[in-house]
C-alpha cells in the first residue's frame, strides 16, 4: 500500500526519505565503482570507497540529528528523553549532509579530488531530485467533506456532528488516535501542552474506532482536556487523506489546506516546527 508518508509492506513502514536516501547511496556506489574502473584504482582505494560510505551515511545521520537537537534545543531540553525519540523525524537535512560530505572527502585520500567533488555532488542532486519529485506529486489537500460526533462530558454522546470545515478560519491540528496506540499514549502530554499553550490554534482529537465510554474513560484517566473530541467510528478520515497508521497528526493551515502530515509519535520539537509553518 503506498500512501503520501510511505510503502507499506504489511506491517513494515518504509519513509519516502529513508527510501530516497537508499536509492541515492546505491546509485552513487553504483556509479563510483565504474569511475574506479575507468581510473583504474587499486582494490584497496575501492574497498576504502565502498566502506565509506555506509560510515558517512552514519556520520551524516547522527549529524542532522545533533544539528536539529541543537537548533531546538529549549525544546528538547524541557524533555531530555526526546533526544533519543529518532520516530519523531527530527532531522536537519543540510547539517546531516554537510558531515557526511566532510567524512567521505576525508575518508578518501587516494581518490582524485575532481572524482570525490562529482559523486558528492551527484548524490546531493539524487537526494535534492527525490524530496523534490515527492513534493511535486504531493496533490494539494483541504478539509475533507466529512463530519464526525463530538464527544461531551454528558453520558450519551450528543447527535450534533462537527463538519470538518468549521475549523476553517483558525490553524488546525488534528490528530488521529486511539486509547490502545503506545506512541499515541506517548504524544499526548506533548499535544496537551500545546493546545493549551496555542488558543489561536485548533486542536482536533479525533478518536479512530472507538466508542465513547472508552474515549471518555482515557480522557479523564490520564486528565486529558482537550476542547475538541470527535469520533471516527469508521476510519472515513485515514481514508479520506490516505494516511495510514497511528497516530498520524495532520496541519491545517486558516485556509483548511493541508500543509504538513506527521505519521509516527510527535515530540515537542518537530510540533513546535509544524505549527510555525501553519501560523502567519
Amino acid at each position: 500500500m503506498i500512501s503520501n508518508e510511505a510503502l507499506h509492506l504489511g506491517p513494515l513502514m518504509l519513509p519516502w526519505g529513508l527510501i530516497i536516501l537508499i536509492m541515492a547511496v546505491f546509485i552513487t556506489v553504483m556509479v563510483g565503482q565504474k569511475v574506479g574502473q575507468s581510473a583504474q584504482w587499486s582494490k584497496e582505494i575501492l574497498q576504502r570507497f565502498q566502506d565509506s560510505i555506509w560510515s558517512c551515511v552514519w556520520v551524516g545521520l547522527v549529524a542532522a540529528r545533533v544539528v536539529f537537537i541543537a537548533l531546538n534545543f529549549d525544546a528538547y531540553w524541557a524533555s531530555p528523553i526526546d533526544m533519543l525519540k529518532i520516530q519523531d523525524k527530527g532531522f536537519h537535512l543540510l547539517g546531516g549532509l554537510v558531515f557526511a560530505g566532510v567524512c567521505f572527502w576525508w575518508k578518501n585520500p587516494g581518490i582524485a579530488a575532481r572524482a570525490k567533488a562529482s559523486l558528492l555532488l551527484m548524490f546531493v542532486f539524487l537526494i535534492g531530485a527525490g524530496f523534490s519529485t515527492q513534493y511535486l506529486l504531493q496533490t494539494e489537500t483541504h478539509y475533507p467533506v466529512l463530519s464526525f460526533p463530538a464527544l461531551t462530558q454528558a453520558v450519551q454522546v450528543e447527535s450534533q456532528h462537527i463538519a470538518m470545515q468549521q475549523f476553517q478560519g483558525k490553524p488546525t491540528v488534528v490528530n488521529l488516535w486511539a486509547s490502545w496506540c503506545p506512541p499515541c499514549h506517548g504524544e499526548m502530554p506533548v499535544l496537551q501542552r500545546a493546545h493549551d499553550q496555542y488558543p489561536n490554534i485548533h486542536f482536533v482529537m479525533l478518536n479512530q474506532g472507538e466508542d465513547s465510554d472508552t474515549v471518555r474513560g482515557y480522557l479523564a484517566k490520564n486528565q486529558l482536556s482537550f476542547q475538541h473530541v470527535l469520533l471516527d467510528l469508521h476510519g472515513e478520515m485515514p481514508q479520506a487523506m490516505n494516511s495510514f497508521g497511528l497516530p498520524t497528526t495532520l496541519f491545517f493551515n486558516a485556509q483548511g489546506q493541508l500543509i504538513e502530515r506527521h505519521q509516527g509519535e510527535l515530540s515537542q520539537a518537530m510540533l513546535q516546527q509544524y505549527l510555525k509553518k501553519i501560523t502567519p
